[in-house]
């Protein structure tokens, strides 16, 4: 999933195609990296070729063929179960990290230089914004009005008053109307949305 959220925020900054696909992994993760790289191809397809014909087996193929270079590589640095996803296309490249401990579900750990703690469901909203008082009052108010279920909500900044970022993890699915209402709102940046399709 982590390969769906870089993909879809480079696509909403403007990054036409991805060109490369870089794997990092913890040494828990190592024995898995084959599996992890066939899912992370599948994550930066998952909405840009016929879902019907993407799946594990073929993602890394498929991402070949469409020009994509693939790597993959261990680092004890990410920690024993961590992983770590960059992708680059065109002038821009974002990492997202994650981890994923024995038995049980995986969690999303930084979005570029973000760190956050956050447990992908069916929906991922990743905003950016000022940090400032009243924006995470605002967002919730606009989701609940647009019958938008907050599962998590995890606001991260880099220094009090600069950048911040939420990623939220919400139930069902978020209409393109309710991203632009995220749009509209003061104070905020940026609203990706990440429909993750089901595993």
């Amino acid at each position: 999933r982590a390969a769906a959220v870089a993909r879809a925020i480079l696509a909403d900054r403007g990054a036409r195609a991805i060109q490369r696909l870089s794997l990092r992994v913890g040494p828990e993760l190592a024995g898995a990296s084959n599996a992890l790289l066939a899912s992370a191809a599948a994550g930066v397809l998952e909405g840009t070729t016929d879902v019907d014909r993407l799946n594990l087996i073929n993602a890394r193929a498929l991402a070949e063929a469409r020009g994509i270079e693939l790597s993959c590589s261990e680092s004890s640095s990410l920690g024993t179960a961590g992983l770590q996803i960059s992708l680059s296309g065109g002038m821009q490249e974002l990492a997202v990290a994650g981890a994923a401990p024995d038995g049980s579900s995986g969690r999303l750990t930084r979005i570029g230089g973000f760190h956050i703690d956050v447990a992908p469901r069916d929906t991922l909203i990743i905003l950016t914004n000022n940090d400032v008082p009243g924006v995470i009052g605002r967002v919730g108010t606009l989701l609940g009005d647009n019958g938008v279920n907050i599962a998590e909500y995890h606001q991260a900044r880099l220094a009090q008053g600069g950048d911040a970022l939420a990623a939220i993890s919400v139930d069902g699915s978020v209409g393109a109307g309710v991203r632009s209402a995220l749009l509209e709102l003061p104070d905020v940046s940026s609203a990706t949305v990440v429909h993750f399709r089901s595993a």
